[in-house]
Order: C-alpha cells, then sequence, then structure tokens
C-alpha cells in the first residue's frame, strides 16, 4: 500500500503538518507500506533519507494540474492519479498533512485489498446540510448530473482530509477527475468542490468507509496543533534525536487527548484580545479511543 501525502507552497507549517504525520505513520504502517511524499520543496524532506520515496513538482505541473477552470484542489486529484500510473497494483492512502495516526490501520489495508473505498467521515447528506456553502451547493446542483453521477436528496459529502482508493478501484479517480471539473464548469460555488467530487466519485465503485476511528483530524483546531508540531521537532532535531529515537516518542504520545476541532463563541471572537483572561466559552471536541 502506498501512503501518499501532497505539500505545495512555502508554508513551514505545511511541511511541518506532513512530517509529523508522516512520523505517526512510521509508527503504526506495516515494513511493506511506502510512504510517498509529492512536494514542491523536496529539499525539506531530506531527513528522511532514503525511507520515503520524493515525488518533486513545480509551479509549471501545479498549474497544468489546476486545469482549465484553474481549481486549486484539483491538483489533490492528480497527484492521486500519478501515483495510481506508477503503481496500478498497489492500493493508495492519501492523507493531508492535518492528520495523524493513532491506531494501528491493518483494518484499513485489508479492505482496501479486499476491494473497499475510504474518505475520513461522513459529513451527511448535502440535502440536510446547514452551512452556507453546503446549503448553496443543494441548491445550484440538485437534480443535476456531474460526470455521469445524478445529485439527489440521498447524496452525502464525506470528509476528503484521508481517501483511500483500492487499486481495484482507481477508475473511480478518473470519475471524481470528470465531476470535480463538470462542477467548475457549472460555476458550482468552490470551496467543497473537489471533497464533494472525491465523495460521488469514489462512492460509484464502492460503498465508502469511514477511517475516522483510526486518524485524526484536525482542521478544525491547526493553532493549537501547529504549536505542538513545532515544538515536537524542534526537541528532535535540536536534541539531534536519532529516527527510531523519534517515533519512540511519536508511540509515547496519547494524542487523542488534544482538541481536534475548537469553535468559540462569535461573540468571544470579536472580543477575544480583550477578554480571554476573564472568559472562557469554548466546545472541543476530542477523538473517541
Amino acid at each position: 500500500m502506498n501512503i501518499v501525502y501532497l505539500v505545495f507552497g512555502s508554508n513551514p507549517d505545511h511541511y511541518q503538518q506532513v512530517y509529523f504525520s508522516m512520523y505517526t505513520a512510521f509508527a503504526h504502517k506495516s515494513a511493506e507500506d511506502r510512504i510517498i511524499v509529492i512536494a514542491e520543496e523536496p529539499e525539506l524532506f531530506n531527513s528522511f533519507e532514503n525511507g520515503i520515496e520524493i515525488i518533486p513538482i513545480n509551479r509549471e505541473i501545479i498549474t497544468e494540474w489546476e486545469g482549465k477552470y484553474q481549481f486549486f484542489w484539483r491538483v489533490k486529484i492528480k497527484a492521486l492519479q500519478l501515483v495510481a500510473e506508477k503503481y496500478p497494483l498497489e492500493s493508495i492512502l492519501y492523507l493531508d498533512g492535518d492528520t495523524f495516526f493513532y491506531r494501528d490501520f491493518d483494518s484499513l489495508r485489508n479492505g482496501l485489498e479486499s476491494g473497499q473505498n475510504f474518505m475520513h467521515l461522513e459529513e451527511g447528506k448535502l440535502s440536510l446540510l446547514s452551512s452556507k456553502t453546503e446549503k448553496l451547493m443543494w441548491k445550484q446542483m440538485q437534480g443535476k448530473e456531474y460526470g455521469t453521477i445524478k445529485i439527489d436528496k440521498n447524496t452525502s459529502m464525506w470528509n476528503a482530509g484521508l481517501i483511500g482508493v483500492s487499486n481495484q478501484n482507481f477508475d473511480g479517480l478518473q470519475t471524481t477527475l470528470e465531476a470535480n471539473d463538470a462542477m467548475c464548469a457549472d460555476d458550482v460555488t468552490r470551496r467543497l468542490v473537489e471533497q464533494f467530487a472525491f465523495s460521488i466519485g469514489l462512492s460509484k465503485l464502492a460503498e465508502l468507509q469511514p477511517a475516522d476511528h483510526i486518524v485524526g483530524h484536525y482542521w478544525g483546531n491547526k493553532k493549537q496543533w501547529n504549536k505542538l508540531i513545532d515544538h515536537f521537532l524542534k526537541e528532535c532535531f535540536m536534541k539531534k534525536y536519532s529516527f527510531d529515537q523519534i517515533i519512540g516518542r511519536i508511540i509515547e504520545m496519547d494524542l487523542t487527548q488534544n482538541p481536534i476541532w475548537v469553535k468559540e463563541s462569535n461573540t468571544h471572537r470579536k472580543l477575544k484580545n480583550f477578554i480571554d483572561k476573564f472568559y472562557t466559552n469554548k466546545k472541543t471536541v476530542y477523538i473517541n479511543k
């Protein structure tokens, strides 16, 4: 199985997130699993030496991958197609940088081998979701067909922080790409287009399965996690930990104790700088062990 990451641009936080996620992958993967990082600045991963495969990309490739409609996250679909073409017999487990493994993932590997596809978790039927973006998407797309897939009241949105594609279902990536491009052509509001394209494209060939019981996705609490990761990497490199020592530290950490999502009330957010020391009104979500 190929465990795949994609990182481009020059924001150091994004590269550090991938570092940390890869360390958690090393803590749980099997000897046969390969870690691949597709990176615009591949030299930032030199410390892994021969432990990972690095596929360099550049601005020209990224622009090409964005396609006719210059859609930023179309790049993710093209990156997975690149890996599928290079390793047609090996399933893909893709992760966004802001993720981490907190337990062994044999069940994911076995599921992929048996023809299952995975995404991080099901967020719900698009027709029932409540955010402004999702309501607008439903209004724009209900009853229409994208990439041969009709959008109806039962069509679900899945989170794309993790995407598992069985090698038996690689055709689903082309279906995803076609749906993505059709939505862009139809001028669907873009923020979640790529995520929804994966949701409908990969579910066409196999019923999607969740993976949030194995992988955490802290998209809703990046500030705290970036700080944790920054301190962790500084400790590792300043103390010159060996690779085995780093993985040992990862294994010792209980990553379920850090919230993956934090929402502050609107009122307190507006006044945050003034009243933080007097009031706390936050909703937090932790991983269920």
